[in-house]
C-alpha cells in the first residue's frame, strides 16, 4: 500500500466524518450473469450469519454483504440490489442499534453495488478509484447511469492501493488487487476477527465470473488469490463474494482448480486446439461440480480461451 494513498484517504475519511456527498447507480457492463436486474423487493430474504466479533455477513440476492457492527457505528462491505434496501436496513439493526457509518464496494457490479442510491443518501461510499469510473459509465446496451446513482450512489472516497479504518475495535485493511475480477476488486481483512471478505475474487465451490470487458484477468485472479492465501490461516474465516463462509482449505482448492484448469487450456490451445475441440473432449470433466453455478463450464472455458487469445 502507498504512503501517500492511504494518508490521503485518512484526510477524505476525516472530512467527510460530516457530510457525504451524492451520487449514483447503473447495470455494469458485462456483469455477472445472476445480477442484470433487481429483483422485486420481496424475491429474498435478507439473513445475517454471524462470523466472529463484530463480524458478519448477509445473504438475500446478490453478492455476500459484510458487516462490521458495534458500538461506534455499522460498516458494511457491498450492498446487493436497491430494492431489498428496506431489509438489508432492518437486518443490521438486528446486529446494532448503531447508526450506519461506512459503505464500501469491492467492485462496481450491480449486484454489489444496486442499494448506494439508498444508502449513499447517508453515509460516505469507500471504493477503488476504478469503481466509480465504472459507475458512470454507460451500462452493456449503452444507457446512462441512473440519475439516482449519480445523485447519491458514487464513491465519494476512493484510493488507489488501499486504507485501514479503525472501529468497533476492529482494524478493516482494505486492499486494492489489479486486474482480477475486474480492474477494481478490493478485499476487506478484518484483522482483530480474523475474517476476510474477497468479494468477486472468490465463488466458494464454483467457476468464477471473470470480466474480460472491464479489467479482469483469470490470471490475475490466481495470482491475488495465492497472494491472500499466503496471509491467512487455519482460523481464517473466509466471506466468499457468492457461496457459503469458507475456510483456507477451501480457498486453497479453489486456487488449484483455476491452477489447473488454466494449464489445461494453455496446453491444449499450443497444440491447435479449439474450444469446441475442448467441449467434445470434456476438458473438466473433473470439475463437472464447479460448473453448476451461474457461471457454467463452458462459459467459463470460453473466459480462459479468451483470455489467452487476447494475450
Amino acid at each position: 500500500m502507498k504512503h501517500a494513498s492511504h494518508f490521503r484517504a485518512r484526510l477524505a475519511l476525516g472530512a467527510l466524518a460530516c457530510s457525504a456527498l451524492a451520487v449514483a447507480w447503473r447495470t455494469a457492463p458485462n456483469s455477472a450473469p445472476n445480477s442484470a436486474a433487481a429483483p422485486p423487493q420481496d424475491a429474498a430474504r435478507v439473513v445475517a450469519h454471524p462470523v466472529a466479533g463484530t463480524v458478519s455477513y448477509l445473504t438475500g440476492r446478490g453478492g455476500n454483504i459484510g458487516v462490521c457492527a458495534g458500538p461506534e457505528g455499522v460498516v458494511l462491505v457491498d450492498d446487493q440490489f436497491e430494492p431489498l434496501a428496506p431489509q438489508i436496513r432492518a437486518t443490521i439493526a438486528g446486529l446494532s442499534k448503531a447508526p450506519l457509518r461506512f459503505l464500501l464496494n469491492t467492485h462496481f457490479h450491480p449486484d454489489h453495488t444496486g442499494g448506494n442510491p439508498v444508502f449513499g443518501s447517508e453515509v460516505p461510499i469507500l471504493a477503488q478509484e476504478n469503481v466509480r469510473r465504472r459507475l458512470q459509465q454507460p451500462d452493456r446496451e449503452g444507457q446512462p447511469p441512473a440519475a439516482a446513482m449519480l445523485e447519491h450512489g458514487l464513491p465519494v472516497i476512493t484510493y488507489e492501493d488501499g486504507f485501514r479504518l479503525y472501529i468497533n475495535g476492529e482494524t478493516l485493511r482494505v486492499v486494492h488487487y489489479p486486474a482480477c475480477h475486474t480492474d477494481g476488486d478490493s478485499v476487506i481483512f478484518f484483522e482483530r476477527a480474523n475474517v476476510v471478505h474477497m468479494g468477486d475474487l472468490f465463488f466458494s465451490g464454483r467457476f468464477p465470473f471473470v470480466d474480460l470487458d472491464s479489467g479482469g484477468s483469470v490470471r490475475g485472479t490466481i495470482a491475488a488469490v495465492a497472494s491472500i492465501l499466503d496471509e491467512v490461516d487455519d482460523q481464517t474465516k473466509i466471506i466468499p463474494g457468492h457461496g457459503p463462509l469458507s475456510s483456507k482449505a477451501d480457498l486453497a482448492a479453489y486456487l488449484e482448480m483455476l491452477r489447473t484448469v488454466q494449464a489445461r487450456v494453455d496446453a491444449v490451445t499450443a497444440e491447435g486446439a479449439t474450444v469446441e475441440d475442448m467441449l467434445r473432449d470434456d476438458l473438466f470433466a473433473d470439475y463437472a461440480e464447479w460448473g453448476t453455478g451461474f457461471v457454467d463450464t463452458e462459459s467459463f472455458l470460453r473466459t480462459l480461451v479468451r483470455e489467452l487469445s487476447d494475450e
